[in-house]
């Protein structure tokens, strides 16, 4: 297995701009934790925090879909420097609202155009992939699955240090100094991706697929559901995010928030790379179902925790169920749409993600505030049991719409912003 990712890492242009896909992409596993220790350290309000956590995400989610389709029609180097020029700007603008007691409508106002403007770097990054490994002609080979899962790795690095650096900087610097790590680490990845013109895939135009479906990829059967089990599994992580970080400030540990988060991370990691290395016999709608079935069993205990330590080995055994779930969801959607759609298709999930999210750090906040951590860790359970009802009743929708992998042309990108787990095309569904 490591012969192969050393071979993927090889081909000329990867590691470089795998390198500076991982700085562009570190801000994503700070900024929403930032917001959280920032405000709610401020305010004293969880609810607050929450609130603009979630107005943060939301334009994010929003806006995708858009800024993706301005990269690839008009490519990398065009529009990626606007983009992060314009995040790490709002960012800093959003900590100056706040230092200055600013309305909290302002605060929404600035730390939503932060969210709109922030690029999808992961969509980026795998674009890049898949267009370099395209030129070899091995698209659908296993060297494109292995570049896959090498950034789903980075993936799970970057969101095992992202919450020790937030809660290293708070407590050592300033509550706002994740914040303007994050800024200038979006800043200097996006202008050193963007300077990558070997690797840059040429504009859509240039790529263009025949299809028999030009509407939305959201029209298309079977796409829907997965949509509404990614919000399902964004509410899980935006919920348990606040949860875990008020549980232990409550408890006395402030600084072990951050450490149970990249606990959480790690088991993903591990559960990712262990599911993601095995061929399964399942279909894959079933597949994703028992996984989201294990997720919620996993995440039953939750509320009923009293100490940081047991809060850190439920959340190792819940990263690790989590992994399989977000793998299964995102290849459905990827299974599900043509070539041409493909970004968009992944961009809509992506989204789902970014929506539950937000709606899980505001309802969390609200109810850490009015009734407590406990009932907070309810919301992680519900949001499981969410996704796995929506998978569950469309089952026999998904089993007749999933396509087969040997459809996807070479050349055209598959992507999907970070996710924990190997990405999307790192395995396969051949089960009859």
């Amino acid at each position: 297995m490591l012969t192969t990712y050393r071979e993927v890492l090889r081909i000329p242009g990867a590691l470089r701009f795998s390198s500076a896909g991982f700085i562009a992409r570190l801000p994503l596993s700070i900024i929403g934790l930032g917001i959280v220790v920032y405000i709610s350290g401020v305010t004293g309000s969880y609810a607050t925090a929450g609130i603009l956590a979630a107005a943060f995400q939301l334009p994010a989610a929003g806006c995708a879909l858009y800024t993706s389709r301005l990269v690839d029609r008009h490519g990398q180097h065009r529009v990626l420097p606007f983009l992060v020029s314009l995040h790490a700007l709002a960012l800093i603008a959003f900590i100056l609202t706040v230092q200055y007691r600013l309305p909290l409508l302002v605060q929404a106002l600035v730390v939503a155009l932060a969210g709109a403007s922030q690029p999808a770097v992961g969509a980026i990054v795998r674009a890049r992939w898949a267009y370099t490994i395209g030129r070899l002609g091995q698209t659908s080979s296993p060297m494109l699955r292995s570049a896959f899962a090498v950034e789903s790795i980075v993936d799970e690095l970057i969101f095992t240090i992202g919450p020790l650096v937030v809660a290293t900087m708070a407590l050592r610097f300033s509550l706002a100094s994740p914040l303007v790590l994050a800024a200038v680490l979006a800043l200097v990845g996006g202008m050193l991706l963007s300077a990558q013109r070997a690797t840059e895939p040429p504009a859509s135009s240039s790529l263009a697929v025949p299809s028999a479906h030009s509407g939305s990829a959201i029209q298309l059967p079977g796409l829907l559901p997965v949509v509404v089990a990614a919000i399902g599994t964004g509410f899980i992580f935006g919920s348990f995010e606040v949860s875990a970080i008020a549980f232990t400030a409550r408890a006395g540990s402030p600084a072990a928030g951050g450490f149970v988060l990249a606990v959480w991370a790690l088991g993903s990691l591990l559960g990712g790379l262990w599911f993601g290395s095995r061929h399964w016999k399942i279909r894959l709608p079933t597949q994703a179902i028992l996984c989201f079935l294990a997720l919620t069993i996993v995440l039953i205990p939750m509320p009923f925790i009293t100490s940081v330590p047991m809060l850190g080995l439920a959340t190792f055994v819940s990263g690790a169920a989590v992994a399989p779930a977000l793998i299964s969801g995102f290849s459905l959607a990827e299974r599900l749409v043509p070539a041409n759609l493909l970004t968009e298709g992944l961009t809509w999930s992506n989204s789902g993600l970014a929506v539950g999210f937000s709606g899980g750090t505001a309802l969390a906040g609200i109810v850490i505030d009015t009734t407590g951590t406990a009932a907070a860790f309810v919301l992680p359970f519900i949001g499981a049991v969410s996704a796995m009802v929506a998978l569950i009743a469309s089952r026999r929708l998904l089993l007749a719409s999933v396509a087969p992998y040997e459809d996807r042309p070479p050349g055209v990108p598959l992507n999907s912003d970070p996710i924990p787990g190997p990405a999307p095309g790192a395995f396969r569904d051949d089960a009859p």
